[in-house]
């Protein structure tokens, strides 16, 4: 019984969808593994300079540029996926007006720098492949122009999450929205199309209160709003019950009136004891919260 308590401890709720395909452990692998790739395209260029190997300086660089995308993808497995910093606000301190919970530039700021070099890696490529090789990769750095221009539009929208007793606010990927408390339909945990796990808020049809502050131009107008949970630097766990609690519970509400941020966005003893038994129930038969050492 025992074993089978074990096995089916809850684990803790993803930020990043990467997340629930390997366990931890395979992905500190797989990071590690890159590296040593790195380091080893690294030496060989290095050393094709130094002994100005056979095989002439364009394929040199393109070993150059193999040793630079192996050392990207490990840096943005680490960002996305090993790296969990779990951030405690100073809730002592009395900010009038709304609660703001800013977001991290570290996420999106990988993955713009990631999707840059991989471009550029493969324009290198490209100069440096003939004939079919030379086609193939053109082509990857013209698929790549896209993901590039959309992190663009996007980087200059600092994402945070803006509660107030009245309503919501949040600032995404491709969307900066509000809404009222009483015109969500539902809050969802989903999968945004950026690879981030996220707080889908479903905004009744016809919602009055629903104001769009920004949109991106690849986005199609829909009744949601996406809380990227991962760049909060909280638990995603508590603010998914944090965010359940405030929509279902109006008179919890009256936490984000009082200038502090809210314990139960960071203290896990106070967020699973205040929150009712029918709604934290809801996540904590699946996961637990993360009890990790913050800063």
């Amino acid at each position: 019984m025992r074993d089978d308590r074990r096995h089916s401890r809850p684990r803790y709720m993803p930020g990043v969808a990467a997340e629930m395909f390997w366990p931890r452990w395979a992905w500190w692998f797989s990071c590690g593994v890159m590296v040593v790739f790195a380091v080893f395209f690294a030496s060989a260029c290095v050393d094709a300079v130094v002994r100005a190997a056979p095989w002439g300086t364009r394929w040199t660089v393109v070993v150059g540029a193999v040793a630079i995308a192996f050392g990207t993808v490990a840096a943005e497995v680490f960002v996305l996926v090993l790296y969990r910093p779990l951030h405690r606000p100073d809730s002592s301190v009395v900010r009038p007006g709304p609660v703001v919970l800013p977001g991290s530039r570290r996420a999106v700021g990988s993955a713009l720098a990631s999707a840059l070099v991989l471009f550029l890696l493969s324009c290198v490529v490209a100069w440096a492949a003939s004939g079919g090789w030379r086609v193939f990769w053109v082509v990857v750095a013209l698929l790549l122009v896209p993901v590039v221009v959309d992190h663009l539009f996007s980087v200059p929208h600092a994402r945070r999450l803006v509660l107030t007793p009245q309503s919501v606010r949040a600032v995404s990927f491709r969307l900066d929205a509000e809404v009222a408390w009483d015109d969500i339909e539902s809050i969802e945990w989903k999968q945004a199309m950026n690879g981030l796990m996220v707080a889908r808020i479903m905004v009744k049809p016809g919602a009055s209160s629903f104001i769009v502050h920004w949109k991106h131009p690849f986005l199609r107008r829909r009744n949601a709003i996406d809380v990227e949970l991962l760049v909060l630097d909280l638990d995603p766990l508590l603010v998914m019950m944090a965010l359940t609690l405030f929509e279902c519970v109006p008179e919890s509400r009256a936490e984000l009136a009082t200038g502090r941020i809210p314990e139960r966005f960071f203290d896990i003893d106070h967020a699973v004891a205040t929150v009712p038994l029918v709604l934290g129930t809801r996540w904590l038969r699946t996961f637990r919260p993360r009890r990790r050492k913050v800063r």
